[in-house]
């Protein structure tokens, strides 16, 4: 994993760009969260059916009372999450009776089959939610303010959000709970006492929510594996130039001791020397910053006023990198800067002939083109 979110640091070279490394990810995967993320609240408010034990001729509507639902839960997966509800108000089982309150204290296990089957997504509108969970439930007597006498419960339902901001969502819920047999106080016709309700809410997501999506490590080595390869590639190609700069150099160092000695050999000797010599320049530049170019166009410079001869300087620029009239501007400042520091050394301008020749594509590699030559006019 180290390895997959490494950068990389590549040498830029005149006129090169460098792309964004984008880290693939796995679809419908992503990193598991942290103890503190991805909590909620909800508060929904409804009705409940009951139908434990009927008297005769009795609807079932009769039973129908309000309900109110709190609620507090995590995600742990984008699937799968816990809750404990408390779900209760009032519970009118039977004609004739008292009015009871009711309590329904509950542990859910929820599974969210929009991302499970879907896959995640942050921004989707409806997610449908089942739950199944066991709790415990009581009924007492209003009136006689009685204890609460409870039961065992299992209870089911869905629970459907619908997506108003990144912490708020409208709920629609469904439930259902069975109870032991006489729950209400009277045992009924059924093996057991049952729950329905209906209930509209809010749910609020705090902390951190949702999750980032699971780096695909296959994709990162062969990404990583190309990129080592693309890498030593350049190296190679590096030292391939490396060594023919080096064997430049040293021909570059021999031609200039035969061109010095034989400048010295001419000082007091006629007309001319026939030479000609190069002063390099760096990248997008026409400083001579070079000490060693300073001493050689001293001794040029010396050769040339005891010779009383004219001297042709001519720039180039590199053809591979900046447009034409660039190049010949730039080509054109390298001449002058030349000429200048000829001119500065003891040389006469009315022997200098100075020109540019703009971008050439003359010598490999490239950056031996940024040059100006140094000639005699003949």
């Amino acid at each position: 994993m180290a390895l997959a979110f490494a950068g990389i640091a590549m040498t830029s070279f005149a006129q090169e760009t460098v792309s964004e490394v984008v880290v693939p990810t796995k679809k419908n995967s992503v990193v598991t969260n942290s103890f503190g993320s991805n909590w909620f609240l909800g508060v929904n408010g409804g009705v409940n059916l009951f139908n434990g034990a009927r008297t005769g001729g009795e609807s079932a509507f009769d039973h129908l009372t309000p309900s109110v639902s709190v609620y507090a839960g995590k995600w742990h997966t984008p699937g799968y999450g816990w809750r404990v509800a408390y779900n209760g108000w009032e519970l009118k089982p039977y004609e004739n009776v008292d009015e009871m309150g009711y309590m329904n204290i509950h542990f859910d296990a929820m599974f969210n089959l929009s991302n499970l089957i879907c896959g995640y997504n942050e921004s989707r509108i409806w997610n449908v939610i089942p739950y199944v969970g066991v709790g415990w439930a009581g009924i007492k007597s209003v009136k006689n303010d009685d204890a609460y006498q409870g039961s065992l419960s299992a209870n089911y339902g869905i629970l459907n959000t619908f997506r108003v901001s990144k912490h708020w969502a409208i709920n629609l819920e469904l439930n259902g709970a069975f109870f032991r047999n006489g729950f209400s106080g009277r045992a009924g016709r059924t093996g057991m006492d049952m729950m329905w309700g209906a209930q509209v809410g809010v749910t609020y997501k705090f902390n951190k929510t949702g999750w980032e999506a699971a780096p695909d490590t296959d994709a990162l080595l062969a990404m990583n594996a190309a990129a080592l390869a693309e890498l030593a590639a350049q190296l190679q190609a590096k030292e391939s130039e490396n060594s023919q700069l080096k064997q430049q150099l040293a021909s570059a160092k021999s031609a200039l001791v035969q061109a010095q000695n034989r400048i010295k050999a001419l000082e007091n000797e006629p007309k001319y020397v026939d030479v000609a010599q190069s002063v390099f320049f760096a990248f997008n530049s026409s400083r001579i910053e070079s000490k060693k170019e300073i001493i050689n166009l001293q001794a040029l410079a010396d050769a040339a006023k005891n010779a009383g001869v004219k001297l042709s300087v001519v720039g180039y620029a590199d053809s591979a990198t900046g447009s034409a009239a660039y190049n010949q501007k730039l080509s054109v400042a390298r001449a002058n800067a030349v000429a200048d520091k000829l001119v500065e050394l003891g040389v006469s301008r009315d022997q200098l002939v100075v020109e540019g020749k703009g971008g050439v594509a003359v010598e490999n590699p490239a950056r031996l083109n940024r040059r100006v030559i140094i000639s005699i006019v003949k």
